[in-house]
């Protein structure tokens, strides 16, 4: 009976740290997998943005900001379970904060929308950087990311 005790005991050691392995093989697939998804949102709302800001579409900016809101709470949700946020997460984030700067920008008239605007143009530069460390994160070649940047100044 010793015998088999061991044999059986040095095997299941044996497979301790391939399930290790494996699970932190799952995890690290699963998060590049979350990052592709979050990579694809912000790109396609970044040329929305662009093209609500041509068109001086204040209700439509307002509403890519909502739709960046639940990548912003996702990554909220997970740095409270203890997990990290991504440069894609913090372009969303910058992305989302320059659509609703704008939108009530172009709104206001004045004093406030100089601010607003000023403010608007400080989050596209924060985006601009964002992305491209999302970029590299996402394994994507480097684009400039400019698009909203000229697109304010443009207004």
């Amino acid at each position: 009976m010793p015998a088999r005790f061991n044999r059986i005991v040095s095997s299941g050691l044996a497979f301790g740290p391939a399930c290790i392995a494996l699970m932190l093989a799952t995890a690290v697939l699963a998060r590049n997998a979350e990052v592709e998804s979050v990579y694809r949102q912000v790109a396609s709302a970044e040329a929305k943005v662009a093209k609500a800001l041509s068109a001086k579409d204040s209700k439509g900016l307002s509403r890519i900001g909502s739709e960046l809101g639940k990548i912003i709470e996702a990554a909220l949700q997970r740095r409270e379970n203890g997990g990290s946020v991504s440069a894609c997460d913090m372009a969303a984030h910058s992305l989302a904060f320059v659509a609703v700067s704008a939108a009530d920008g172009l709104i206001s008239k004045g004093e406030a929308r100089k601010l607003l605007m000023d403010d608007a143009m400080a989050a596209a530069s924060d985006f601009q950087k964002d992305m491209q460390a999302c970029d590299k994160l996402a394994g994507k070649a480097s684009g400039g990311h400019t698009s909203v940047g000229k697109a304010l100044r443009a207004l």
